[in-house]
C-alpha cells in the first residue's frame, strides 16, 4: 500500500473513533483535496493536527453555498476567524461586503472605501466569492439571488432600527448557521487604539475638518474617550493559542525546485496596498515567505505609538491572506545571510511604499543580486488610515464611546452556548 493510502486510512481511523461510520465514505472523497498536506506530516504531527480539528470538519454535514455579510472595515483577525468558521460550515462561502452608504445610515461612515474593503475580503483564503450588498441587513431574497441555502453570523445579536432580531426570518425558515464571535479584538477596539494614539501626538494645533469648521484642541480634549472604554481597549486583548495558529496556518513548506520569494515589513493594519504587494510578490515565485518585524523594531522605525496591532494579531492577519504561504515572526530588520540560507531564499522583494531608516535593510540581497523592488500601484499606508481618523476625530470619538459600551455590555451579559468551530 502506498504512503498516500496509508495516510488516508490513518485519517479515517481517527474519525471512526469520534464520529458515525456513515460519514466516512464522504470524508474519504473530501480528504485528498482538503487535507492533502497531511501526507507531508509525520504520524506524530498528523496526530496533533487531527486532534485539534474542529468537530464540524467531520461532523455536521456542510451546506453547499453559505452567505455571510459584513462591513469588514479595518479588517482584523476577528473578521478572518469569522470567515474561517463560516467556511467550515459550507463548501462555497459567498461574502457580502456592505456598501458604505448603507453602513453610514446604520452606524456612521466606515473608515475604508468600498473598493478597499472588497479587496481585503477577496484576498482572504477562506472566501470563495465576494459580492456587494446594497442593504445593511441581508434578506432571504438576497441570499436566494446568490443561490445560498443559509446565512451565517456570530452569536452576537444584531438588531434592526426598531429593536428586532435582524436574523429572525432566517431562523424561522431554518436557514441560519451560528458560530462563536471572536473575543479580544474588534474594529471598535482598533479605532480606540488609533484615537488614543492621536490624542497627544497630532492635536496640539487647530485642525480643519471636512466641513471646513475649525476646532480648537481644547474642544477636542473636552470630548474624551470614556474611561471605562479606555480601560477595556487596553486590557481586552486577544488571547491567542497554538490551536488558533494551527487553524490559520497553511501547514505548507517549499517543494524541491520551488522559487522562494521573501518580503518583510510591519503589516500593521492590513490594507489594499498590502494586498497588492503580496499578490505581486507571490507572482514572482512559487513559495512566499512573509517576514514580520516585532513590536520593538516597528516602534524604533516609526515612533509614536506604533505598532497599532501586536505581533500575534499581525501574524494571524497575514496567514489569512491567500497569497501568503508562510510567515516568519520577529525577523531582523536587516536581511542577513542566516535568514537567506536558513529559508533558502531565491529572491528578496520590497514594495516602493515601504518605510526605511538610514540603514538600508536590503544591502545584502542587493549585493548578492537577489533583490527586486515591486512598484506599488496602490500607495495606501497605515498613516493614511490614521489621518482619516484624525480628520474626523469628534465623529469617531462619539461612535467609539457608543459602540464600546455596547461591546462591554455584550461580553458581560452574554450566555456562552456556542462553541468555536
Amino acid at each position: 500500500m502506498d504512503q498516500n493510502n496509508l495516510h488516508t486510512l490513518f485519517f479515517i481511523d481517527h474519525i471512526l473513533k469520534t464520529e458515525q461510520a456513515q460519514k466516512i465514505q464522504q470524508l474519504a472523497k473530501q480528504y485528498s483535496a482538503q487535507y492533502a498536506h497531511i501526507r507531508d506530516m509525520s504520524k506524530e504531527q498528523a496526530d496533533l493536527f487531527l486532534s485539534q480539528l474542529p468537530s464540524s470538519s467531520y461532523g455536521e454535514e456542510k451546506v453547499k453555498r453559505l452567505y455571510f455579510d459584513g462591513c469588514f472595515d479595518l479588517m482584523h483577525s476577528g473578521h478572518f476567524n469569522a470567515l474561517r468558521q463560516a467556511k467550515e460550515l459550507c463548501e462555497t462561502l459567498v461574502v457580502g461586503v456592505i456598501k458604505s452608504d448603507a453602513i453610514a445610515k446604520a452606524k456612521g461612515p466606515p473608515i475604508m472605501t468600498d473598493e478597499e474593503r472588497l479587496a481585503l475580503a477577496s484576498a482572504c483564503k477562506w472566501v470563495d466569492e465576494v459580492v456587494i450588498q446594497e442593504t445593511y441587513d441581508p434578506t432571504i431574497e438576497q441570499i436566494d439571488r446568490h443561490s445560498c441555502s443559509h446565512v451565517a453570523h456570530g452569536d452576537d445579536l444584531v438588531q434592526t432600527a426598531d429593536g428586532k432580531d435582524a436574523y429572525q426570518p432566517f431562523k424561522d425558515a431554518k436557514r441560519m448557521k451560528i458560530f462563536k464571535r471572536t473575543e479580544g479584538i474588534s474594529t471598535t477596539d482598533i479605532v480606540g487604539r488609533m484615537l488614543l494614539m492621536t490624542k497627544e501626538v497630532m492635536w496640539e494645533e487647530k485642525k480643519v475638518f471636512q466641513k471646513q469648521t475649525v476646532v480648537e484642541a481644547s474642544n477636542i480634549n473636552s470630548l474624551e474617550i470614556d474611561q471605562v472604554s479606555i480601560e477595556q481597549t487596553l486590557n481586552n486583548k486577544i488571547l491567542n493559542t497554538t490551536r488558533r495558529i494551527m487553524q490559520f496556518s497553511n501547514n505548507k513548506k517549499p517543494k524541491p525546485g520551488d522559487k522562494i520569494v521573501y518580503i518583510d515589513g510591519s503589516f500593521d493594519i492590513l490594507h489594499q496596498g498590502h494586498v497588492d504587494v503580496l499578490r505581486k510578490a507571490k507572482e514572482l515565485g512559487d513559495f512566499l515567505y512573509v517576514g514580520v518585524y516585532d513590536n520593538e523594531t516597528i516602534n524604533k522605525i516609526k515612533g509614536k505609538n506604533y505598532p497599532i496591532l501586536n505581533l500575534q494579531e499581525r501574524v494571524l492577519n497575514l496567514l489569512a491572506i491567500k497569497f501568503v504561504d508562510e510567515v516568519i515572526m520577529g525577523v531582523p530588520y536587516k536581511v542577513n545571510e542566516q535568514l537567506i540560507k536558513n529559508f533558502k531564499i531565491d529572491l528578496v522583494v520590497e514594495g516602493t511604499c515601504s518605510q526605511k531608516t538610514v540603514d538600508d535593510p536590503y544591502e545584502l540581497p542587493i549585493k548578492l543580486g537577489i533583490y527586486q523592488q515591486i512598484q506599488a500601484v496602490n500607495k495606501q499606508t497605515a498613516d493614511e488610515l490614521i489621518e482619516r481618523i484624525v480628520s474626523n476625530r469628534l465623529r469617531f470619538l462619539e461612535k467609539y464611546n457608543s459602540r464600546k459600551k455596547k461591546e462591554i455590555n455584550f461580553f458581560e451579559n452574554h450566555d456562552y452556548k456556542v462553541e468555536e468551530i
